[in-house]
């Protein structure tokens, strides 16, 4: 677990950074190159998460209409993946009559970043509100698990404001490091009625449920953090900066020790790759399936290494439209 764990924090911290001011993706960016079934339409979506303007890729089934009422998915994408990575899920799932939302997390892809004062600005409780023109520090790359939940949790609320959507019928769809928020969010938030986990890494199983205590090294990087966790000034501080906190919040991310407010209404699926690399799924998608009180199933895709190929993700995109249709 700690291996796999170690290996995707790796790739994903590698894109770290910092950024002076907020930059969109080229709106060419919203082109798929998954092909959407006949149709269906897609258009950005763009709503808030604490106060971050975060942006998503809204699949719209054929003959939806505002005035009807039909279920609708927030899918979350992988460790430093954003929404397009997800097109072929939404894609799937719009073409079985389901309104998808693939989202980017803060810091990620089209969303805005994390903000900071670059600056001293001298306050107090007195002033109820106060305008100034601060310097500011964006941060872009940040990968922290529980505020990737939120994200997650705001979408479906976003999800749930749109004319021609069931808010009974809400699901959760997400892959890697997103298969396990989407036990979080299930575990967190009683609004969806089923999930998907494609690949999961799903922390805490067979973990001692307790009190996060750190070890010395830990101990000390937070210390460091605490008296000298200033905004990052460039982009390499920016980078140490996204990797010293992602260790840390990943150390104490245990989505597994959620499973237990799980209603036994929720149906989830586990769609694991048969050969998997990177994951135990034994230790990941097997040991929550068997800890969840309501309908489950692992689906295990023969031979497919963690990133799953083209044809695979089509796959698995098919296995899990057909378990949340069903479902919701």
């Amino acid at each position: 677990m700690r291996k796999s764990l170690a290996l995707i924090l790796a790739a994903g911290l590698a894109l770290g950074g910092v950024a002076i001011a907020q930059t969109r993706v080229p709106a060419a960016a919203l082109s798929t190159a998954t092909a959407l079934p006949a149709g269906v339409q897609l258009k950005e979506a763009r709503w808030f998460s604490e106060q971050v303007e975060v942006s998503g890729r809204l699949f719209i089934p054929a003959n939806f209409a505002a005035s009807g009422s039909v279920p609708g998915v927030v899918l979350a994408p992988g460790w430093g993946q954003t929404a397009e990575s997800l097109d072929a899920y939404a894609a799937a799932l719009a073409g079985q009559g389901i309104v998808a939302l693939s989202i980017d997390y803060r810091g990620w892809g089209r969303s805005g970043g994390f903000i900071y004062l670059n600056e001293r600005v001298e306050v107090d409780d007195r002033q109820r509100f106060s305008l100034h023109t601060p310097k500011l520090v964006i941060r872009r790359g940040r990968l922290d698990p529980e505020h990737q939940v939120q994200d997650i949790r705001n979408a479906i609320t976003y999800l749930q404001s749109e004319a021609g959507i069931d808010r009974a019928k809400i699901g959760v769809l997400g892959v890697d490091m997103g298969g396990g928020h989407v036990i979080s969010v299930l575990g967190m938030d009683a609004r969806p009625k089923a999930g998907v986990a494609v690949t999961p890494i799903i922390q805490g199983a067979g973990v001692e449920k307790k009190s996060f205590v750190p070890d010395a090294k830990t101990q000390a990087e937070m210390v460091r953090l605490a008296r000298e966790g200033r905004p990052p000034q460039s982009a390499a501080e920016g980078k140490a900066r996204n990797a010293a906190e992602a260790r840390l919040a990943v150390a104490e991310y245990m989505p597994f020790w959620r499973t237990d407010a799980i209603p036994a209404t929720v149906a989830v699926q586990f769609i694991t790759a048969g050969a998997d690399e990177r994951v135990d799924n034994e230790k990941n998608a097997v040991a929550t399936q068997k800890a969840l009180k309501g309908p489950t199933e692992v689906r295990a895709i023969p031979g497919a290494k963690h990133a799953l190929t083209p044809g695979q993700t089509q796959e698995a995109a098919a296995a899990a439209a057909g378990w949340l249709r069903g479902k919701l």
